[in-house]
């Protein structure tokens, strides 16, 4: 707990309360470390996310029952549509807002002390800055997004980023899709994600292959060609990094999206968070015995998601028969589901 004197004191200092800091604080908390969590938001949980959540995520302990299931999922290429189902659910929608809150509570509720409305401007060798005041710690994590200070403070550069654009509407749509066209969203893709009260439409891409301007651009080309009316949804945009450069810098440790804990092809991060919130966790609780198995795994993925990647930027005229026969294996009844649950 932090003392009354006039520097606070603390094991672990965990910079955004995502979830990634979130998750990395309640483990903490149930094995019995001191653990703060800071967020400069006032409120815990809204981010620009589609906030589909797939069976890995909810094996991590995420209720299904926070948002709506789906069993059924469409995905559309410039020549063809299919229809994929599965006896479990493929995605599962979320607002964001009501993840956060639900997280938030799960790690007060372990002894975590969090602090909303509260601004790190400084990263020093042993202590932060926030709200003016000195932090001390013993670990510092910073899960803090793709901009993250924390990234910064350790320099380490970010040069690989996926661009996420999307409108929430109140017009209720029925079905989950998922749309590949090479020509419209380069590397990427648009979805349609169905929530309670709302629908998330959205694209996203590596603007190596299309800037932000000619993907945003495409994207109101396409809802003119859907007839989506968004005129009274506001256009919400976000940076996603994938340029992993470490995560375990002496008593300094990164996580999700601050890490570059996500894929470059897919934008998946909300399971690659959770993990490497749990793996650091698991490091500062047992820094000698613990073998971080979780992060190889989410990086075995991530390598083979950004090879994928390569394979897409040096194919060129053939990007179309790649996303005509991408979408042909994911109808495939041999498919590895868990390609599916690489949309994030």
């Amino acid at each position: 707990m932090g003392n009354s004197s006039k520097v606070e004191k603390y094991e672990t200092v965990i910079v955004g309360a995502g979830p990634a800091g979130l998750q990395c604080a309640k483990l903490l908390a149930e094995s019995g470390k001191e653990v703060l969590v800071l967020e400069r938001k006032e409120i815990i949980g809204p981010k620009i996310c589609a906030g589909g959540l797939t069976a890995k995520d909810l094996n991590l302990g995420i209720p299904e029952n926070l948002g709506i299931s789906f069993r059924r999922l469409i995905v559309h290429t410039p020549y063809n549509s299919d229809v994929i189902e599965s006896e479990k659910p493929i995605i599962t929608t979320v607002d964001r807002e009501v993840l956060g809150q639900w997280m938030t509570k799960e790690a007060k509720n372990a002894g975590t002390i969090i602090k909303a409305n509260t601004n790190v401007t400084e990263i020093r060798k042993n202590s932060i800055i926030a709200n003016g005041k000195e932090i001390k710690f013993r670990y510092l994590v910073g899960a803090d997004g793709s901009a993250s200070l924390v990234r910064k403070s350790l320099r380490l550069k970010t040069e690989e980023m996926v661009v996420a654009i999307q409108y929430i509407t109140e017009k209720k749509l029925r079905n989950l899709e998922f749309f590949l066209d090479a020509k419209l969203f380069g590397s990427g893709y648009a979805w349609i994600f169905p929530h309670k009260g709302c629908t998330s439409i959205g694209c996203c891409c590596d603007p190596r292959f299309l800037s932000a301007n000619d993907l945003r651009k495409n994207f109101h080309k396409w809802l003119k060609h859907m007839k989506i009316d968004v005129s009274n949804a506001k256009l919400e945009g976000a940076p996603i990094n994938y340029d992993y450069r470490g995560y375990r810098f002496k008593n300094k440790f990164l996580i999700g999206d601050a890490a570059g804990f996500a894929s470059g092809l897919t934008g998946e991060g909300m399971y690659f968070a959770m993990v490497s919130g749990q793996e650091v966790a698991k490091l500062i609780i047992d820094k000698n015995r613990h073998e971080p198995e979780g992060i190889e795994r989410i990086l075995r993925v991530k390598r083979s998601h950004e090879e994928a990647l390569k394979l897409i930027e040096f194919s060129g005229p053939l990007k179309a028969v790649i996303y005509e026969s991408l979408g042909m294996l994911l109808k495939s009844k041999f498919v590895d589901k868990e390609l599916l649950e690489s949309f994030d």
